[in-house]
């Protein structure tokens, strides 16, 4: 690496209006590439004890890096073993642009050089779409987390399409069911309505996908079950609109749902994150029939994954919650080996970048999750769409090295 190489940190906004970090590298012949770091309101335990924030001095460290030339992994190696995940997300996420900037790959061209640089068959993922939020992202008394729709359309422009259609309709049921007032949305944009109860909430996205889009829309709940539950000696109590369950009652709840609303196929973090008895009893329980999906569980580590393997058949996974591209990739790659679905998923407060759907599209994610189609989300999206155009379009050929 060229001396004249010189690298920054910086504060910039979220999409939640709060501040992260974003790094700079400024590259030999002037071009300055930069990326940053998003973050999650709500956390698994496990991702809380790993994201404690080094010391930020160890940014001086980094004029080190001026004089050698690193692979993406020994680069992630290095600030990995220096900063927090807040700091070294985004180096990690700018250094893999600059690594693909000096291949010659063009911006729009970065999911390429993710197919390259890991061995993979790019391909569009499938889309879910966080349209109606309650927990810790809205502010009504709604318990689980999010209620999405995973449009099942012919590509991506056309599940992205049935999306806004059944975001719009969403909104003009829940304007004349419950008032203008009630169009009010959460931290990622979905629409956040001053009501309790997860049924009526179910009910509203089925008529929503009926108005326009009947039998085109699958539908996922992310529950979020660390936020209302608590454990008590070796039992784990759950609290639903007061209600108390226990592990068994919980399960059979879920089962019940599903029977109630065929369109679900996809819930996520469905019980403590300790609670392993639940977990393993309901990916039995349902085998491949629906996604039970990982996210506080796991945190994108491979040792959860390989450690907590019979208790999902799906997982999220998420850059920052690693704190660099390589375990993320080796995430990502475990789940590939062992028959798992995959989703590249946003945090509720996101940063201004379209990098998640060149991760998504350079790896062949299975799904990506990018929060409503709307607001500063529609980067993601825009992006998707973009990137399918150049997929049906003959392969780049990438000029020479710089």
């Amino acid at each position: 690496m060229d001396k004249k190489v010189e690298f920054r940190v910086r504060d910039v906004l979220l999409s939640s209006g709060e501040f992260t970090k974003e790094a700079v590298i400024l590259t030999e012949d002037g071009k300055e590439i930069y990326e940053s770091a998003p973050s999650g309101l709500t956390k698994g335990f496990k991702e809380n004890e790993e994201a404690k924030e080094s010391d930020t001095g160890n940014l001086k460290r980094l004029y080190k890096l001026e004089s050698i030339n690193l692979s993406q992994k020994d680069f992630d190696s290095f600030i990995s073993s220096k900063f927090g995940t807040r700091i070294s997300t985004p180096l990690s996420l700018a250094y893999l642009k600059y690594l693909s900037y000096k291949k010659g790959f063009k911006e729009e061209e970065l999911y390429e050089f993710i197919s390259f640089l890991y061995n993979k068959k790019s391909g569009t993922p499938r889309i879910i779409c966080n349209i109606l939020n309650g927990g810790k992202h809205a502010g009504n008394d709604l318990d689980f987390c999010e209620f999405m729709i995973i449009p099942n359309g012919e590509n991506i422009s056309e599940n992205i399409r049935i999306a806004s259609e059944v975001y719009l309709d969403l909104k003009s049921l829940i304007e004349s069911k419950l008032g203008k007032k009630n169009t009010m949305v959460g931290r990622e944009g979905g629409f956040s309505p001053d009501i309790s109860e997860v049924e009526f909430a179910l009910h509203l996205l089925q008529s929503s996908i009926n108005i326009r889009n009947k039998d085109k829309c699958f539908i996922g709940i992310d529950i979020s079950a660390n936020s209302f539950s608590e454990k008590r000696g070796s039992k784990f109590i759950y609290k639903i609109r007061g209600k108390q369950y226990d592990t068994e009652a919980l399960f059979r709840y879920y089962i019940g749902l599903t029977k109630k609303f065929p369109e679900i196929i996809y819930l996520e973090d469905l019980f403590h994150e300790e609670d392993i008895g639940g977990w393993v009893k309901m990916t039995a329980y349902f085998k491949n029939k629906l996604m039970v999906v990982a996210d506080d569980l796991t945190v994108s580590n491979r040792n959860y994954l390989r450690k907590f393997r019979k208790c999902f058949n799906t997982c999220i996974l998420k850059v920052n919650q690693v704190g660099d591209v390589s375990r993320f990739v080796e995430s990502y790659n475990f789940c590939k080996r062992n028959g798992i679905k995959t989703i590249i998923s946003q945090r509720s407060g996101e940063t201004d970048s379209p990098i998640l759907s060149h991760l998504a599209t350079g790896l062949g994610s299975d799904f990506i999750k990018a929060g409503a189609p709307a607001r500063e989300r529609i980067v993601k999206y825009n992006e998707l769409i973009r990137l399918s155009v150049r997929l049906n379009c003959k392969k780049y050929k990438p000029a020479k090295e710089k």
